[in-house]
């Protein structure tokens, strides 16, 4: 079993900024010891004529995250979406519900595999399907309902970047402070990691424990050089799935 100094902080958080607020505020309510370094940023992307028409012919509208969402919402009328709606996490919901006034059908497991179990989504042949995204990602959503007979597109609201970061500095830093957990809720992040820190200390990467949200995840970061035995899957992205995943690591720690 590990053993940390008092002052050390076992956690690295890495959720992108506006997503982390509610997670970092119970991990100080819970005395819980933490880094925050966010590693990408959003940008809105302007529709196209195109995507505007596809927005208004389809039969099933989907929204993987708030950014998809917020980026959406101020350049287009909500009058265009009639479409039934659907989100892959429940904050994604909410901020659908609150701009569209509108049911919004989420499911239980956050993330694109509890998605693709609803009920709704089984018999899609011939329906017209929308995905509104960033510039990638969700590719299960679109391989899955296309095998079931729909027609998927992709309208991009918004795209990720990576924040210009000092990979040097942060993994200097990071050790220093004794972080042994690395929480990453999407395979960007994963990939942004070992992208931003050199080669040289890519064995640190791989012998942090991480927590991450899916199978898929799991297997990038399998294939990345981290053993699966360093590696946590939360139930799902959502902050009580992560909150519980870093609270079970920090009994471990203790």
């Amino acid at each position: 079993m590990t053993e940390f100094a008092p002052d050390s902080i076992p956690f690295l958080i890495t959720r992108p900024a506006g997503k982390a607020d509610n997670l970092l505020a119970t991990l100080d309510e819970s005395g819980i010891a933490y880094l925050y370094q966010p590693l990408i940023t959003t940008a809105q992307v302007s529709l196209k004529a195109q995507d505007q028409q596809l927005l208004q012919q389809a039969d099933i509208l989907i929204f993987v995250s708030v950014s998809a969402v917020n980026s959406l919402q101020s350049q287009c009328d909500a009058a265009v979406l009639q479409a039934p709606l659907f989100a892959v996490g429940q904050t994604t919901a909410l901020a659908l519900q609150r701009w569209l006034a509108r049911e919004v059908t989420v499911p239980i497991d956050q993330r694109s595999e509890g998605l693709l179990q609803l009920p709704q989504l089984q018999q899609v042949a011939g329906k017209q399907v929308v995905v509104v995204r960033g510039n990638a990602g969700r590719e299960l959503i679109k391989q899955s309902l296309v095998a079931r007979g729909a027609v998927v597109r992709y309208v991009q609201s918004y795209k990720r970047l990576p924040l210009p970061l000092d990979g040097a500095l942060l993994c200097q830093q990071w050790q220093l402070a004794g972080i042994r957990c690395i929480v990453a809720t999407s395979n960007e992040i994963l990939q942004q990691l070992f992208s931003l820190v050199s080669s040289a200390h890519h064995h640190w990467l791989q012998q942090c424990d991480w927590i991450l949200v899916s199978p898929r995840m799991q297997d990038s970061a399998v294939a990345l050089g981290i053993a699966a035995e360093h590696i946590t899957l939360a139930d799902n992205a959502n902050d009580s799935a992560l909150l519980a995943a870093i609270s079970q690591l920090k009994r471990k720690y203790q």
